[in-house]
């Protein structure tokens, strides 16, 4: 106990030193948590808009039908979702469950033709998977337009098509028969993926099975009430599959291979910044404790004549440095909270848009737990680690020298 009080007084005695120390383990708090929010919210609306325009939380499909990549095969395609979906939907955790039937053709309005990604949705379920999907003109499909589309920014510019245009889409059926039919567009909207936007129509599954000759559909999507219940939803589905072995299901996450690559590139740059400016605390208190040392040559010299360990004189260093993390890492995080908070309430951050995303958008400060705690162990865990070193030479002083040190 007479060791941590001695530290701390050594900590303030000094006070511009221990000020300007402070000041430095404070700014680079402030900078991860502030960093590490921006990087969680950014995060948290890629996650969302993944699963509630394209994944779901949960896809249920045949088994083999997630390994056989590109295309559409008879043999993976589920005749009776209903029945399957029948399960899955009495878990209160179920906010929502669609069926889903992709493929690909040619879009035309008579003059141009294009290249189209095609995909069947029930319209009367669609209001929550679409939810981050921006109408730009129009509407989204519903029950009253069974022969509606809705396609991308990217496509309507292709086409110089806007509503109530008459597109043409050319395909082939499950047996290779090419096929076409006309729809209306009802609706253009701009998702995050300007790529997706360049090859997006939506149609109805009706409409879509008719084009390719089939009653049956590709997959269910299930969809959590939140995505913190995907553990337990989890449960749910493998339960509801554990008596149909024809079945696999995957989640979101094991699909989302752009947003797992995304989250991998930021958490690395992430970790970057807290190991640069864990260096910096570093050499800043490294500076301090040196300074404070060579002050103290006398006060050593005479701890080490009356009895102090060279250990004792190493720990008593470590205390201080422990103390000055603590302490610093603590002002840090109210510092960071106030600048998250003074960001956020000025309206947050207008991001560009990132590569490959056709929009820009306006980033907010998490306070993110994780942030919190990297900046606060980075801070202690450096300045730790700097007082090593001075208190080691302090230790190895000649005990004559040091009490004639002037």
């Amino acid at each position: 106990m007479n060791t941590w009080k001695l530290a701390l007084r050594n900590v303030f005695r000094n006070k511009r030193r221990t000020a300007i120390t402070f000041l430095s383990i404070i700014s680079a708090a402030s900078a991860i948590i502030v960093f590490g929010g921006f990087i969680d919210f950014s995060f948290e609306g890629l996650r969302e808009t993944t699963i509630r325009t394209q994944l779901g939380h949960f896809q249920v499909a045949k088994k083999g039908y997630f390994e056989q990549g590109a295309g559409l095969s008879e043999q993976y395609l589920i005749a009776n979702p209903a029945e399957i979906e029948a399960d899955i939907r009495r878990s209160p955790l179920v906010s929502a469950t669609t069926w889903r039937l992709s493929g690909s053709g040619l879009i035309s309005n008579g003059e141009t033709t294009l290249s189209a990604r095609l995909i069947g949705v029930m319209p009367e379920r669609e209001e929550e998977f679409s939810a981050f999907e921006i109408v730009l003109e129009g509407r989204q499909l519903d029950e009253d337009t069974p022969d509606g589309c809705v396609i991308g920014s990217g496509l309507a510019k292709g086409l110089h098509a806007s509503e109530d245009a008459s597109l043409t889409i050319l395909s082939t059926t499950l047996d290779g028969v090419v096929n076409a039919i006309d729809c209306r567009v009802v609706g253009i909207i701009r998702t995050a993926s300007k790529e997706y936007d360049n090859v997006y129509v939506k149609v109805p599954l009706p409409l879509l099975q008719s084009l390719v000759d089939t009653k049956k559909v590709e997959k269910i999507l299930v969809l959590a009430n939140d995505t913190r219940q995907t553990p337990e939803l989890r449960k749910v589905v493998e339960t509801s599959l554990k008596k149909r072995p024809e079945l696999e299901y995957k989640s979101w996450l094991d699909l989302a291979e752009f947003y797992r690559g995304v989250v991998n590139l930021y958490t690395s740059i992430f970790s970057l910044t807290a190991i640069v400016l864990g260096v910096v605390v570093f050499l800043s208190i490294a500076n301090t404790m040196g300074m404070s040392a060579f002050e103290r040559f006398r006060e050593i010299g005479t701890l080490r004549a009356i009895g102090q360990t060279r250990a004792g004189i190493v720990k008593m260093f470590m205390y201080e440095g422990i103390l000055i993390g603590i302490i610093g890492g603590l002002l840090g995080l109210i510092a960071g909270s106030l600048l998250a908070y003074g960001i956020n309430a000025l309206g947050g951050i207008d991001v560009a848009a990132p590569p490959g995303m056709s929009s820009g958008y306006t980033a907010f400060i998490n306070l993110s737990p994780k942030a919190f705690l990297y900046a606060f162990l980075t801070s202690v865990a450096a300045s730790t680690l700097s007082s090593f070193y001075p208190g080691y030479l302090a230790s190895r002083l000649d005990i004559i020298k040091a009490l004639h040190h002037s």
